[in-house]
């Protein structure tokens, strides 16, 4: 398997979604027992192929928890051991001694000693290279904790170059980019949020006239979550990332006044934007982040 391949499939990890409205969010359980085994593996606690649970994987995983909980998250790293399972790239099994059986239920505090786990899939060779983890765990934490689990000094860089010329999406290393591309794309429908074109080819085709667009470029933000991206056509796309037109927290587009409807069909078009709603996924986990929304905004030229 290669590294991009295996981001790619982190970014996609089978995790739920729970809350309402507003606290509607992504379980972050996946995501962070994985880092906590990175962790293990990193110290020489557990192998690849042999992750071991215990109380030192148990006080990873709650140190990152208490960072990134919402209303509705629990501290059960018991429940992710069981069910990556279904991602396709990890085994587990409980053990008396001498009989080795497919785990089946959630282990608990007194499984300790019995119960392990492996990568599998190509997963076990990618992840016992020491700088392939760290690959994959920046790579989990800008898809699932870009604005919890950075530093103090990523966050402030975030704020200090809102205000700073152009960063264009320059295309993404290990796999990032098409990974952030086709989640984005799948929640959206394949439908642009400014004008409502939506081209959905055959599957197995994966030419698309729709791009995914950061709101916060990656290379300020490090983030890849889905709320950091917007589903454009290229048309829009392309304006956007010129500072002409812009979404707002408000929910609306807003448009630059240097645009003349006089001079083009072009620019006429772009105007008719201005107070159009944004078309947003039906998911409100997915709704774009006010922080990226503001960043698009303080960038529209006046």
């Amino acid at each position: 398997m290669l590294l991009d391949s295996a981001i790619e499939r982190l970014y996609d990890l089978n995790v739920g979604i729970i809350g309402v409205a507003g606290e509607r969010h992504e379980r972050p359980h996946k995501p962070l027992l994985l880092l906590a085994v990175f962790d293990l593996i990193d110290e020489g606690l557990a192998t690849p192929e042999h992750i071991p649970w215990c109380q030192k994987l148990r006080d990873r995983f709650t140190a990152r928890f208490l960072l990134v909980r919402k209303h509705d998250d629990n501290n059960t790293p018991d429940n992710p051991f069981l069910y990556l399972r279904k991602d396709g790239f990890w085994q587990a099994w409980i053990t008396d001694g001498t009989t080795k059986l497919p785990l089946s239920t959630t282990p608990s505090v007194q499984n300790i000693g019995q119960v392990f786990a492996r990568f599998i899939d190509g997963f076990q060779d990618l992840v016992s290279i020491p700088a392939n983890r760290q690959l994959m765990r920046e790579a989990l934490i800008s898809r699932y904790f870009p604005n919890s689990l950075q530093t103090k000094n990523q966050q402030s860089e975030i704020i200090n170059r809102q205000s700073s010329p152009l960063v264009a999406d320059e295309p993404l290393e290990y796999g990032r980019s098409p990974a952030f591309r086709r989640k984005i794309l799948a929640i959206y429908d394949h439908q642009c949020a400014a004008c409502g074109l939506r081209i959905k080819l055959p599957a197995g085709n994966d030419v698309s006239f729709i791009d995914a667009a950061h709101l916060i470029p990656f290379s300020v933000s490090q983030n890849d979550h889905p709320t950091n991206g917007l589903a454009l056509c290229k048309n829009h796309h392309w304006a956007m990332d010129r500072d002409i037109i812009a979404p707002g927290p408000d929910h609306y587009w807003h448009v630059s006044k240097v645009l003349d409807p006089r001079r083009s069909n072009g620019e006429r078009e772009l105007i008719a934007l201005s107070g159009q709603i944004l078309l947003l996924p039906q998911d409100e986990a997915f709704h774009p982040d006010d922080m990226g929304l503001r960043y698009q905004m303080g960038k529209l030229i006046a």
